[in-house]
């Protein structure tokens, strides 16, 4: 079962004693506080037992977010084993903010689309049951656990709360936003057959008109030796953009978005995309290929050509050849934009969930 309380929500019986949380699990925790944990041998074949991974899952990912946000941090990459063989990887970290410590998943809030526990799916229940009586255990000091997009699909948000709730923690669990995915035909007319025939008639007669008025058009993607110049184009119009995209790359997001271009273009995940028109970039993507899955992580575009809808003709292309190569998702990630459902795509709703000690939640009796 689950419930929804208000952090601020005062429990009547925070102030009463409670019995020891109860250990249905058979989990052992190890904890790993360098970054040499995302470097454990198991984490890849843990990542090959769930057939929901993700790029965000990786130890790639993980460790190339923690070398550029990793100040003011403690790592706490958790390593749960059964029987002496690891069953799960949750990686943590701990942050004091207002004098309360937070822990929250490497890969925060902003910069990771999807988080929760590397296992497989069979085990999520066990693994949450196993991360509550870690946080009963009183190893580390906390004060919240802040888990923000976990994917509704997946369960284990659920699973928290439900074991946060047999172990009297306060919780609060919510749905904060949605991510929108394609699921690919395996041919380009049944794509175009599934749309909407309001989107169909639009995408085509946009697609016609880019190469009408301007046959000199291309689609090109960054190849290792023009990364560098290419990464440059990217940044510069992105901080062109009007609005919160313009201001969204800040220095630090800049060089996280070149660590992650440098880190995954030599294991081929990295899709750095262009529209060029008479020579020059007016729309660019920046996303990952990973097990027959595209990851649009983030785009933007020129506002003067904005008449040729530079951005919808950059991802309609992509879309085009993931189809193409046989890939079974497109996944555009968080985010509501409209353009995204004009392509046919579907809503993921993401959970965020809060677990919150309070002063009857200490360490069990017998702890």
């Amino acid at each position: 079962m689950s419930r929804t309380i208000a952090p601020e929500e005062a429990s009547a019986a925070q102030d009463a004693a409670v019995a020891p949380c109860p250990d249905e699990t058979a989990l052992d925790v190890v904890v790993h506080r360098t970054p040499e944990a995302f470097d454990l041998p198991e984490w890849p074949d843990l990542l090959a037992r769930d057939p929901d991974r993700h790029v965000f899952a990786t130890p790639e990912w993980n460790r190339t977010w923690w070398e550029e946000f990793s100040s003011g941090k403690e790592l706490l990459v958790l390593e749960l084993r059964r029987g002496g063989e690891t069953t799960a990887i949750v990686p943590l970290y701990r942050k004091e903010e207002d004098g309360r410590g937070i822990l929250r998943f490497v890969g925060g809030i902003d910069l990771t689309d999807y988080i929760g526990p590397v296992c497989a799916p069979d085990d999520r229940r066990a693994v949450a049951a196993a991360l509550v009586t870690w946080l009963r255990s009183g190893e580390v000091e906390w004060d919240e656990l802040d888990g923000h997009n976990m994917p509704v699909p997946l369960g284990f948000a659920e699973y928290l709360v439900e074991r946060a709730d047999t172990c009297d923690f306060r919780f609060a669990l919510d749905q904060e936003e949605t991510a929108a995915v394609l699921r690919l035909p395996e041919e380009w007319d049944a794509y175009l057959a599934g749309l909407d025939s309001k989107e169909r008639h639009e995408l085509k007669r946009k697609r016609r008109r880019l190469y009408r008025d301007h046959p000199d058009a291309v689609f090109r993607t960054a190849t290792p030796e023009t990364l560098e110049g290419d990464m440059k184009t990217f940044v510069d119009m992105h901080r062109g953009a009007e609005g919160l995209k313009g201001h969204f790359m800040r220095p630090e997001v800049a060089t996280f978005f070149e660590r992650m271009a440098t880190t995954f273009m030599p294991l081929g995940w990295l899709r750095l995309d262009f529209l060029e028109v008479g020579g020059r970039a007016v729309a660019s993507t920046f996303g990952f290929e990973l097990d027959r899955v595209f990851y649009l992580y983030n785009s933007a575009y020129e506002p003067d050509a904005g008449r040729l809808s530079p951005g919808l003709m950059l991802v309609s292309s992509l879309v085009e050849g993931c189809i193409e190569r046989g890939f079974e998702r497109f996944d555009f990630l968080r985010g509501p934009e409209r353009y995204k459902y004009q392509l046919g795509s579907e809503a993921v709703p993401l959970n965020n969930v809060r677990v919150i000690r309070s002063a009857s939640a200490g360490p069990p009796a017998n702890g």
